[in-house]
């Protein structure tokens, strides 16, 4: 992702549009479909990224497989954080946890110990899963043009947007629910004041790192790593408030107070 220095030293992601300007007689050549793709996937990312946001935006479950050493995603959607949509159509098949970095979280200085299990005690250790948006060139196309043998006889004829999933060692940290408007509301109505300069302060940096987070997941040294579905933590993924989410969110907070068989001890 290009971005464009505002201030020295501030990046903000944010760049003027460029779009084709069409006209009678005009020679297309690859640049310009080019420039028309990327004008378009460049205005949708940056709607997603600073309009919606990024995180989880349906499905995306993770589970353990069938081998203790291996986890299954669950189709789903998510949106990077570079607003890119990464879609995950079907059910994976199982995916391995890598070895040596399931070693690493065992003394990662971020690990941790098994729910109940003491201070001081060793045999558990926690890594992260994670989904990132991939791009795969395919479907080789004869090239049919070329100056003095300069291209090649083949091109990929089409870029497929896929993903892929990384593991690394130590967790995610949980997802922080403060308020970031503490004085947004005085006498029972929203400041304007203070909600306009909270909007004007600054444009959000692009994260150097895209990918989202899905899940903590605690292994044990035995037998390299033993993943046990009461050890996979989804709770630590960021998710997309849609506006159905939203709604469902209003109506949970005007209902009457309830009991909630959950918090009983």
């Amino acid at each position: 992702m290009a971005v464009n220095e505002t201030q020295p030293g501030h990046k903000t992601g944010l760049q003027t549009p460029v779009r084709n300007n069409y006209f009678y007689g005009k020679l297309l050549e690859d640049y310009h479909f080019q420039l028309e793709t990327h004008y378009f996937n460049a205005k949708r990312y940056l709607l997603n990224r600073l309009v919606s946001g990024y995180g989880v935006v349906a499905g995306l479950d993770v589970e353990c497989g069938a081998d203790p050493q291996e986890v299954v995603l669950h189709p789903g959607l998510a949106i990077d954080k570079w607003g890119r949509e990464i879609v995950v159509p079907e059910t994976s098949a199982p995916i391995a946890i890598p070895q040596d970095v399931a070693k690493d979280a065992m003394t990662h200085p971020q690990g941790g110990a098994y729910p109940g299990q003491g201070p001081g005690q060793q045999g558990a250790g926690v890594l992260r899963m994670l989904l990132c948006c991939h791009e795969c060139k395919g479907d080789p196309t004869p090239v049919l043009a070329g100056d003095c043998g300069t291209v090649g006889e083949c091109e990929a004829g089409t870029i497929r947007e896929r993903y892929r999933v990384v593991f690394k060692a130590g967790a995610a940290p949980p997802v922080q629910l403060g308020c970031g408007l503490p004085e947004l509301i005085f006498n029972n109505q929203i400041d304007y004041q203070a909600l306009a300069k909270w909007v004007s302060g600054c444009v959000p940096e692009p994260a150097a790192d895209p990918c989202i987070p899905l899940a903590n997941i605690k292994v044990t040294a035995e037998g390299g790593h033993a993943c046990d579905p009461n050890r996979i933590d989804i709770t630590i993924r960021p998710i997309v408030y849609t506006n159905d989410l939203l709604f469902e969110i209003i109506l949970a907070l005007t209902k009457p107070a309830t009991s909630d068989p959950r918090r009983a001890k």
